[in-house]
């Protein structure tokens, strides 16, 4: 039995060792892990208030994940889909990228998190926040903008509260703010209270669920080793065209730029 039970843990090692060494990503994903985990349970610490927690873990983000469009980073890199832990490297991304990392540190500490993406008049999504669940009702942390929709007495203001909320309105107020300063078009529209309640929420790793992480770390691997030079030399280098994938290779479990001009 023992035997058999080191044979089965050797060969676990070995398979992740591999994966590891083919795919830099589950690295990125299995140390961002737990250094997220880690800076989060700091953060949240001898803290009682779950909206405190979520506030401590929110007000990290803000200074740790700055916008693209802060220092004109926007015109030297392009929109890239990355996981959680490369977005805290470079110290700035898109809206749903920062909000991914407060989604992430959240559920690391076991809240509920997802993104919620705006749906505009036209059907498109402008714009992509995040939602923790505290108390049985999911709280609006905007990390791009920098804003809590709470009230002054810390209540929690949901989608379906914010037509004509004094919190919208201070909410507007600090999104045309950085407006003017990162220059975007008076022509864009502002964001409206049925964007967020007509919204998609949205669910990627870690905080997807283990069977849907389990399916694209499949997908993930299959597509790997499709493009190996090792699988082509078993198949035929002929039929290497077939198997060449491009923008399917860097999903690695991660879809949150899908339809996104957020």
């Amino acid at each position: 039995m023992k035997k058999k039970l080191v044979v089965v843990v050797s060969v676990f090692l070995v398979f992740l060792f591999l994966c590891m060494c083919l795919i830099p990503e589950i690295y990125d994903y299995i140390y961002g892990y737990f250094l997220f985990q880690g800076i989060a349970k700091n953060l949240t610490v001898n803290i009682k208030s779950d909206i405190d927690k979520a506030g401590n873990v929110a007000f990290w983000v803000f200074n740790n994940i700055e916008g693209f469009e802060s220092y004109q980073r926007s015109l030297f890199t392009p929109v890239i889909d990355d996981n959680f832990l490369n977005i805290y490297k470079r110290g700035f991304g898109h809206c749903d990228q920062s909000a991914h990392v407060y989604a992430t540190m959240m559920h690391l500490i076991g809240f509920e998190s997802k993104l919620l993406m705006l749906k505009d008049d036209n059907g498109s999504s402008p714009h992509t926040v995040a939602v923790v669940k505290i108390n049985g009702k999911f709280m609006i942390v905007d990390t791009a903008f920098k804003f809590i929709f709470l009230d002054k007495n810390k209540n929690i203001i949901g989608v379906d509260e914010l037509e004509n909320s004094e919190v919208f309105d201070d909410y507007l107020k600090v999104v045309e703010d950085a407006r003017k300063v990162i220059r975007i078009p008076s022509s864009v529209p502002k964001l409206k209270p049925a964007w967020f309640k007509n919204g998609t929420y949205f669910e990627t790793f870690p905080y997807m669920g283990w069977k849907k992480t389990l399916r694209k770390l499949y997908e993930k691997i299959s597509a790997k080793f499709k493009t190996s030079c090792f699988f082509h030399r078993l198949s035929n280098l002929g039929h290497l065209s077939k198997y060449r994938i491009t923008n399917d290779d860097i999903i690695y479990l991660n879809l949150i730029r899908q339809g996104l001009n957020g």
